[in-house]
């Protein structure tokens, strides 16, 4: 933020906080998402953001400098659905710049759940947004909330969130304290799907991993393995998924994804020692053309599959577990 800036705060020469950082709920009326909440955040010199408190307390759009962050499929924003069992995940999967999966599968349908869980169908409660200040002035829009994946006589996992958007950086950040509340040791995997689309996934985008490994999943991705740096022409192709064996930072691992056309960079970053993986997603379809970085703590296989390689997240009754996951964009240009 500028020093400009952060006089004008302090001296009193911004009448109304809402020009710097404004905040607006809202319930929709008509169309697919019939019924659900939304919070518009809007922040000077920062990413604006769509949260969803109905699915999940994901986030929906987001856009930086008035440029579109997000991949937003076809179906768009939607209701949750009740039962998400099978496949039908995808019935409702409405894209945005951060969807979340789990809290009890992810990835294929296993062991009587659906593919990727049912979280980002789980209705989010003690929801709360504030602008917050550091002293000078408003810093941030900071909102909170629970989400509980929860049975009347089986498990209880109960995920506390916390998104911060900065005034004056392009940053927003997700930390998430999942808490096994049940009486039994309780499966827990999660991935954070990242969904970047055109224009930043376009043209002469790049793509950057430190990764020691790529590994494709299957024959389809196999094809992607000299290419997923890039954006792949459009074409009738299968999806392509790749895991990343990611040597991180410090403790961190990264993503990002420059494009010079569009004069911006996108870089994720997530805390290695609750997420060590990281999945990719490419989808080159006519109409889908969407790219997915995934960090994870485990694979997209499904439970059962984690499972009989003794690689299968779980918390203990009691046991808390934390994760953080952030997505920073610079202009290029500047």
């Amino acid at each position: 933020m500028s020093d400009d800036l952060w006089s004008a705060l302090a001296d009193g020469r911004i009448a109304n906080p809402e020009i710097v950082a404004s905040i607006r709920e809202s319930v929709a009326d008509g169309g697919p998402a019939h019924g659900t909440r939304a919070i518009d955040v809007r922040v000077l010199g920062g990413i604006d953001l769509r949260i969803l408190p109905d699915r999940g307390f994901d986030l929906g759009q987001a856009w930086f400098g008035g440029v579109p962050l997000a991949w937003v499929s076809a179906v768009g924003e939607t209701a949750p659905l009740s039962d998400p069992r099978g496949m039908a995940w995808n019935d409702a999967f409405g894209g945005g710049l951060m969807t979340t999966c789990g809290l009890r599968n992810v990835g294929m349908p296993s062991e009587g759940h659906g593919l990727h869980g049912t979280f980002s169908h789980l209705r989010a409660g003690d929801v709360d947004v504030q602008r917050r200040s550091d002293g000078d002035g408003v810093a941030a829009v900071v909102a909170q909330a629970t989400v509980d994946d929860v049975g009347a006589l089986t498990h209880h996992l109960r995920l506390r969130r916390t998104i911060r958007t900065e005034v004056g950086r392009g940053r927003v950040e997700i930390t998430d304290v999942t808490e096994n509340l049940g009486r039994e040791a309780e499966p827990a995997p999660i991935l954070y799907h990242v969904n970047l689309g055109y224009p930043v996934w376009s043209g002469a985008a790049r793509l950057t991993v430190p990764a020691t490994q790529t590994l494709p999943r299957d024959e389809a991705s196999q094809a992607a393995l000299d290419t997923w740096d890039r954006p792949p022409p459009v074409g009738p192709a299968a999806e392509r998924v790749l895991e990343h064996v990611v040597t991180g930072d410090d403790g961190w691992g990264w993503a990002r994804i420059e494009n010079p056309e569009v004069g911006l960079a996108a870089t994720i970053r997530w805390r290695l020692a609750e997420l060590p993986r990281l999945h990719q997603w490419i989808h080159p379809a006519p109409r889908i053309y969407v790219l997915g970085i995934e960090p994870a703590n485990c694979s997209t296989g499904g439970r059962a599959h984690d499972r009989a390689e003794d690689r299968l997240p779980e918390l203990a009754p009691g046991e808390r577990r934390e994760t953080v996951l952030s997505v920073e964009v610079q202009s290029l240009t500047a």
